[in-house]
Order: structure tokens, then sequence, then C-alpha cells
């Protein structure tokens, strides 16, 4: 008599973003058949909550983001971080990464999420200017403040460019290190360009109507754009204002690849949210084992995490943030002042 062997199904996930841990969660909780998973994330470091990374600004520490641990280091799963997958090879189902390491797939999932595109202004490269998109981002605007208030001597002024609760967050967190904040609406056409100080650093913003208002520090917390620049060099569908796209299955035009998160485009869409992601995670997961799910769309309602403190990580945040931009300008840490400045969400 012999035993039947059965051979694992090779998942490849590209991207390790709290979308891309929440399939791997889901996908490893439910398989009633061998699997192995493959995980090719950019940054050296695990999953974590980017939405607390305005914490990080305020002093709070990097592990408190962590996501669980336990879902990478499951004996499935092969976590390959610091690393980029360069190449699809869709004839051979392949993936080649940075350091040429070569991943076979029978599926391969693409959860490379968003990315934060250059700010057009003149200026946006001198020292004071970050970006938040990552850890290592708001560490460093995080110790340039610290420093900066050190040599100055007083209260720092910041000018936060972007909208809604991100940007609000981002202001009240800064507001607990003694940094009155701007809230500028995101769009370069208001902005002339960034002028330095004497230092080099950033000094002021410079608007399109003339008036000039100093600062010490800038946070560019602009739209982000769907990572699809992969998926476009395998030659898959993507749309021409981006994103990769995908039908209610959350099947690409390749029925070997799936896309979930912020790069994919459904329904002529992409939404820059945490819970469409992770039903879009729940879908491909069931796809993959022979379930039935389908991906309803950006405007529904969505439930059933099982990471805790994420049930709708975004639920409800235009009126989070115009409580928190209202709380602030009440207390002075926040101005709102004219028509090119934020005075709502939207």
């Amino acid at each position: 008599m012999y035993d039947t062997i059965v051979t694992p199904a090779e998942i490849v996930v590209v991207g390790a973003g709290m979308v891309a841990h929440r399939f791997v969660e889901s996908l490893l909780s439910r398989a009633q058949t061998p699997l192995h998973v493959t995980v090719i994330g950019d940054e050296g470091r695990r999953p974590y909550d980017r939405i607390g990374l305005p914490r990080i600004a305020s002093g709070g520490a990097a592990e408190d983001l962590e996501l669980d641990r336990s879902v990478f280091e499951d004996f499935r799963v092969r976590f390959l971080d610091d690393d980029r997958a360069l190449r699809i090879d869709r004839a051979a189902r392949t993936v080649m990464t940075r350091s040429r390491v070569v991943v076979p797939y029978d599926t391969l999932v693409l959860a490379t999420g968003s990315y934060t595109p250059i700010f057009a202004v003149e200026g946006a490269d001198l020292p004071g200017c970050f970006s938040d998109r990552t850890i290592d981002d708001v560490e460093a605007l995080a110790q340039f403040a610290a420093g900066r208030r050190r040599s100055l001597g007083r209260r720092l002024r910041a000018a936060v460019v972007g909208r809604g609760s991100h940007g609000a967050e981002l202001a009240a967190a800064l507001h607990d290190i003694d940094v009155v904040s701007t809230l500028v609406e995101h769009s370069e056409s208001r902005i002339s360009h960034l002028v330095p100080e004497e230092s080099g650093a950033v000094g002021a913003v410079r608007f399109d109507d003339g008036e000039t208002e100093a600062v010490d520090l800038v946070v560019l917390s602009v739209h982000p754009r769907p990572r699809d620049e992969l998926a476009r060099n395998a030659n898959l569908q993507v749309a021409e204002r981006g994103g990769v796209v995908i039908d209610d299955r959350c099947t690409t035009s390749d029925p070997h690849i799936l896309a979930i998160g912020e790069v994919a485009r459904f329904d002529g869409r992409c939404v820059p949210r945490v819970a469409p992601g992770y039903a879009m995670a729940e879908v491909a997961a069931s796809r993959i084992l022979g379930g039935d799910a389908v991906f309803l769309g950006f405007d529904q309602p969505f439930s059933g995490s099982r990471t805790p403190g994420h049930d709708d990580p975004t639920a409800g945040e235009e009126s989070t943030a115009v409580i928190v931009i209202g709380e602030l300008a009440e207390s002075g840490m926040l101005r709102l002042a004219s028509s090119r400045i934020a005075k709502g969400v939207g």
C-alpha cells in the first residue's frame, strides 16, 4: 500500500504590508491541503500598522506597530525581507528579486500597495522636508524635529501638506511634541516653492498668491499612487491612470495572478484604504482554496477582521479628522487661515 504524496501549492506574495499580512493569515487559517507561501518585502521590517505611523512622530516605538509575528513565522511561510521583486516571468511562472533569487509560483498575489509620488515643487528636497509613508520616514522626521527644537530653543512650526484624517492625525502627533502645524490642502498648484533658510534647511513655504509662511519643517503627506510597475512590465492589464485591473475574484488579466489592496483597480477605482484591502485579501484566500467569495466593491461595509484593532482602520475617518482639526484649531496648534488652508476634510 502506497501513500499518496501531495505536492504543496506554491503561493508567492509580492508585498509585505498590512493587506499581505491579512491575506497570509487568512490563507493559513483556512488551508486544508499542503501549501508553501513565499512573501517578498522590500522593507527590512516585518509587517506593521501603517495607520499608526503618526504615533512614531510623537515618540511611539516602532515595535508597538508590528503586526502578529506568528503569521510569518509559520513553518509554511518563507519571508524574504529587504528584497524587491524585479521581474515576473509569466510563461515560466517565476518571480526574480533584486538579490537574484528566482521564486516559482502556482499562484502569484500582488500586494505591492502604493507609493508617494515626488512632490513636483522647487525645494521639496531641502533638509527638513519629509514624507510619511514608512517607519523610517517618520523616525527621521521625529529625529530632525528634536534636533531642530534644541538648536532653535523654541516651539517649531510645520506645514503638513495633505488632506483627510492622516494629515490631521499627523498634525495631532506633532502637537504632542510641541510643534504648531499649518494643514495645507494637497495641491501642488497652490504652492509656488519651498524657501531655504541660512542653514540650507527649509525655512518657508511660498504660495501661488505670493504669501509666505515661515516653517521649520514640512511633511509632504500627499495622495499615494498604486505601485503597479511590476505588473505593467509583465504586460498585465493596468489602467491608464494606474492600478492593476481585477475582477470580483481579485484576478488580473492573467488567471494565475491576483492583485489586492491599494495596487488593485476594481470597477474603475483604486482606493487607498485598508478595509477594502482586507476584504480583497479574504476573497483572494478563498479563491485560491477553491471557494467562491467575491469582492463586492469599495462602498460595501466590511467586518470580520481577526487582527485586534483593525476591524476597519479607516471607519469614520472623515468625522475623526474633522474632530481632530477642530480641537487643534481651538488650541492654537493648527492654523486654518485662508482658502488655501484646509477648512475641512473632503
